[in-house]
């Protein structure tokens, strides 16, 4: 029996329903694991603090907070992560401008050839 180290696992932080079903598709045709999809910042912190993960899509918006405290985790624990958002860059929380920022709407190719890109910086 040959031994196969699991696929890379990505965190999907997104509020939308139908965008988050749109990420975990295309997560998953990519060969990677699908962390949630998450809505609340409540739960992307709790799953970016304990959870092994390997990158993280991360929409800024979520109802009336924005993602940053679970961007801060992720960070701390020196995991990749890239922004989807509606969002201009100039938007961002200071702190993480220069992070991957992928404008919806985005393409399946982008997010794609985005997360092999974060996954092998890592």
């Amino acid at each position: 029996m040959e031994s196969r180290e699991p696929p890379p696992r990505v965190l999907i932080v997104e509020d939308d329903t139908w965008i988050a079903g749109m990420l975990e598709h295309i997560v998953l045709a990519a060969g990677l694991e699908v962390v949630g999809p998450v809505s609340t910042l409540r739960e992307a912190v709790r799953i970016a603090s304990s959870e092994r993960l390997d990158a993280a899509l991360l929409d800024i918006g979520l109802g009336r907070t924005e993602v940053y405290a679970a961007a801060d985790v992720l960070e701390e624990r020196n995991i990749p992560f890239a922004f989807v958002t509606g969002r201009s860059e100039a938007e961002i929380e200071l702190l993480h401008r220069g992070r991957p920022v992928w404008t919806k709407p985005f393409l399946q190719l982008q997010v794609v050839q985005g997360l092999k890109d974060l996954i092998e910086r890592r």
